[in-house]
């Protein structure tokens, strides 16, 4: 078994915290006799001590405390809050003496779950090390033990409210406590020595690195220097987690003044949620300077109000917006290959900017960014100087079509297709006579959530449109009236004023497929055309029907929800549309509030209405 090689470790530690030894931070306990030593150890324990507590404990000690012992018989100033490790006349059994398995099983009973039931015992089965701390508990378990007889060391304070955390053994618990003492020590002024200069020496290895496309090798060389705090890693490794889809947000806080701060992270930072209790914008906008907060909480409200826009200089730049107008038209593929194509044009904004990680913050392009492409990106060269080829798009562009609506079913969809328009045109040709304001980067939820206006007789909803292959748009929404009702109209008549429209919905009905509603309508210049309608095996048709879209087509033998795709599929071919399933259910889209999908009542015509208080 490897033996660990405790003095040179403990010297090193020793020597670095005495260098950064403050009287008014440290000066407690033995600090100034610990600086003045240049040791935060003691004299070693001999064989005879050793083998002694053991005696007194009933214990062999496990082998990395053992080996400990014998270079420094307890230890001052683990890390932050330990000031003071036992040795071994010190050490003895915890004992629970607050009672904390009662406290952790608390309301359980008898069904305490097997994990919760051993991590109460720990306090009564453990060795306590500490005996001085600032209520922290560094617990020596003998009931989680390894191939090696290690103990793992638990640590806790109630303070940190959560489960205590584990070391794997005492040299790991060590270990962690040196890189806390280092993290801690990072913002006084003049820390510096050999480990901090090799720390950051691998930090701009790293950099370099994550530039050139290594973005993998680049992360694992950051989580160390992250652990001991060295400043320009955590702001690196953020980036690379964050298109990685590890985490949701770049640190807070820092100056507008630098620009990878004001155009990256802040937004970044922007999209994170408050600590609970929280008012939103102040949670967000306080680790920023007083002067800079208006700005943050006017990007914030930008982001929430989907007007926020990442922007980037040259050809990458020119790129971003192109993508932007692109995944706005519901075309997120042609959205990623425009970005991939030129991401190795991207030219960072300052120093320890390696990836543009705004591009998340932004409602249209962030979604189209999935930790998959993410990784694309980041596996590119790119920046000044930079060489390599583009990342290669995922896969090939997908053939969407509209039978995949079929799998989005579950509460139904009515989703209305026009030709020879723009999507820019749909608020016009949909929208409520006096709502037709574009609600913008509004998510699938977003708009089934929507709560749209109008009389009480009235079935209006909040539609999301975008491009629907060469010469079509759609229109598409979650919620809405059954096609099934007497006096449902079909938005299509009004949408095809002077071009062609289809309306197609489906509604299922609870659980039972045999009632649900699929209704298909066609118009041309304002004038309907055709129309199907059915509700379990109950049809009813409307105007001429191509052969490839009449019922018997669509639905032979099969109930409508067994039908569903088939169908879906002979419309999409019979009119050479087709909808992007990413955009529509993952990305952000522009919405607008339609007029109601039910005519008005007609002269004693009876209808009834009912709302919740």
């Amino acid at each position: 078994m490897m033996r660990f090689d405790w003095r040179p470790f403990l010297e090193r530690w020793s020597v670095e915290w005495a260098d950064a030894y403050d009287p008014e931070r440290d000066g407690h306990r033995g600090g100034e006799e610990c600086a003045a030593a240049r040791w935060l150890g003691r004299q070693a324990a001999n064989t005879a001590g050793i083998a002694a507590a053991e005696s007194r404990l009933g214990v062999a000690l496990p082998p990395s405390l053992r080996s400990f012992l014998a270079v420094t018989d307890g230890w001052h100033n683990a890390g932050t809050f330990v000031w003071r490790l036992a040795g071994c006349a010190d050490l003895d059994w915890c004992g629970d003496p607050h009672g904390m398995r009662e406290i952790w099983l608390d309301g359980t009973g008898d069904d305490a779950h097997e994990d919760l039931v051993r991590m109460a015992g720990t306090w009564s089965r453990s060795l306590q090390l500490a005996t001085e701390s600032d209520m922290v508990d560094v617990l020596l378990d003998p009931g989680d033990v390894d191939a090696r007889g290690e103990w793992a060391v638990y640590t806790w304070a109630p303070w940190r409210a959560s489960p205590p955390e584990r070391h794997p053994s005492f040299r790991h618990f060590m270990e962690d406590m040196y890189r806390q003492f280092h993290a801690m020590a990072s913002d006084r002024p003049g820390f510096s020595n050999d480990t901090t200069r090799a720390l950051d020496e691998r930090v701009e290895r790293a950099r370099l690195a994550a530039l050139r496309g290594e973005y993998e090798a680049a992360r694992e060389a950051l989580c160390d220097a992250v652990a001991f705090g060295r400043p320009r890693a955590s702001r690196l490794r953020a980036q690379i987690d964050a298109l990685c889809g590890t985490a949701t947000g770049a640190e807070a806080g820092g100056s507008l003044a630098d620009p990878y701060i004001a155009h990256e992270a802040v937004p970044l930072s922007c999209r994170a949620e408050p600590p609970y209790g929280m008012h939103r914008e102040e949670s967000l906008t306080r680790p920023y300077p007083e002067a800079d907060r208006p700005a943050v909480a006017e990007t914030l409200r930008a982001i929430e109000e989907g007007t926020f826009q990442y922007w980037a200089d040259g050809v990458f730049g020119e790129a971003v917006k192109t993508a932007r107008a692109l995944a706005r038209r519901a075309e997120p593929e042609a959205a990623w290959r425009t970005l991939a194509a030129s991401v190795h044009a991207w030219t960072p904004r300052s120093a320890d900017h390696i990836a543009p990680v705004g591009l998340l913050a932004d409602p249209y392009l962030g979604p189209v960014l999935t930790p998959e492409r993410g990784r694309l990106l980041l596996s590119t060269p790119r920046g000044p100087g930079a060489t390599g080829p583009a990342p290669h798009p995922v896969g090939a562009a997908p053939a969407d079509g509209l039978g995949w609506l079929a799998d989005e079913s579950r509460h139904g969809f009515r989703i209305v297709l026009i030709a020879d328009v723009e999507p820019s045109e749909v608020p016009q040709l949909l929208g409520a006579h006096d709502a037709i304001a574009v609600q913008p980067a509004l998510t699938v939820g977003e708009a089934w959530q929507a709560e749209p206006g109008g009389e009480p007789w009235e079935a209006r909803t909040v539609v999301r449109f975008g491009a629907a292959g060469e010469g079509w748009v759609f229109a598409h929404c979650g919620r809405g009236p059954d096609a099934a009702q007497e006096r449902f109209e079909s938005p299509a008549a009004q949408a095809s004023r002077e071009t062609r429209a289809v309306t197609v919905t489906y509604e299922p009905q609870g659980d039972t497929a045999d009632t649900a509603t699929f209704h298909l309508s066609y118009a041309e210049k304002g004038e309907p055309r055709f129309g199907v309608t059915c509700r379990g095996d109950s049809w009813k048709t409307t105007g001429v029907i191509p052969a490839a879209l009449a019922p018997v087509a669509l639905f032979t033998g099969r109930t409508v929800t067994e039908g569903l795709r088939g169908a879906l599929d002979s419309i999409a071919s019979y009119f050479g549309v087709t909808v992007s399933q990413e955009a529509v259910c993952h990305g952000r889209l522009d919405g607008v509030e339609t007029r109601s999908w039910l005519r008005e009542p007609a002269p004693g015509e009876g209808w009834a209405y009912w709302t919740r208080t």
